[in-house]
């Protein structure tokens, strides 16, 4: 398909006529990092009744290596809606990757439970992964399989504390790929994305909310920290990330980020990430 986002995008429309959409919020978010990668992304939702919610989002990002710079991809579309007071649910597509290179289609069913101070949320999904041959162009086909859960206790007034994990396997060895042999079939390029496999991921966080009423004053303000085992290598990276949100009007909501990335295997990485969301 030679422009999957346009076609998605119009089934989206076409099935969001059928609702009153009551509300709606758009995001646009832009973020760099050290090894000058840069990312646009723009999402917008929709709320089709008091219950259903539709979301599409897209964006690209211009990454660069040794042999240039490469333009990656990233779509979703999905639609969450409210069991009851305790629960909701959200199931969705996604893509991401380079037509040339690589690419990762993830179908995703979430299910969230709530109690007064508690959040309970787990998540299986089912990824295809395509990789493209440098020369003969054939594609290697690989499935992936991946669950997530995480808990989050809100229950003090001013801190809130999140835990995740992530785990995925995958019916091809994907250590093959961090292999001499790989690199006669692949491209440098294809072997730099295929990094951002993972087999596992833990991620901890707290956030505090200082409670004030001037807006120049983050009503949010969170640590995280992550732990991921990239697939290939079997090698570790670490994130270390804080993160800022403002409220700069009833309806206009800041979010500025900045972490360090330390992978195990090479040198570590600084990013940044400034995102603007409207509610209407």
């Amino acid at each position: 398909m030679k422009y999957p986002v346009v076609y998605l995008a119009l089934v989206f429309i076409v099935f969001l006529k059928t609702f009153t959409a009551q509300a709606s919020e758009i995001g646009l978010s832009y973020s760099t990092d050290s090894n000058n990668t840069q990312s646009n992304l723009i999402d917008i939702s929709f709320d089709a009744n008091e219950q259903i919610q539709l979301y599409l989002g897209g964006g690209e990002s211009v990454i660069k290596d040794n042999s240039g710079e490469i333009t990656v991809t990233s779509y979703n579309i999905g639609l969450s809606g409210i069991g009851n007071e305790q629960i909701d649910y959200d199931f969705g597509y996604s893509y991401w990757g380079n037509s040339n290179e690589i690419s990762t289609e993830t179908f995703h069913l979430s299910l969230s439970l709530y109690t007064e101070d508690w959040k309970f949320m787990m998540r299986p999904e089912l990824q295809q992964i395509v990789l493209y041959t440098k020369n003969a162009r054939r594609q290697v086909d690989i499935d992936g399989s991946g669950f997530y859960s995480s808990i989050e206790y809100f229950g003090f007034d001013m801190f809130e504390f999140f835990y995740a994990r992530s785990n995925y396997s995958y019916n091809k060895n994907l250590a093959l790929l961090n292999t001499r042999l790989a690199d006669l079939f692949f491209s440098n390029t294809s072997l730099l994305l295929s990094g951002s496999f993972i087999e596992k991921r833990d991620q901890a966080e707290v956030a505090f909310i200082p409670g004030s009423d001037k807006k120049w004053l983050p009503r949010r303000i969170a640590v995280s920290y992550s732990q991921a085992l990239i697939a290939i290598d079997k090698s570790h990276s670490e994130t270390l990330t804080l993160s800022l949100r403002f409220d700069l009007s009833k309806n206009i909501e800041l979010t500025l980020e900045g972490g360090e990335v330390r992978p195990e295997l090479s040198d570590k990485l600084n990013y940044g990430v400034a995102a603007l969301r409207y509610r209407y």
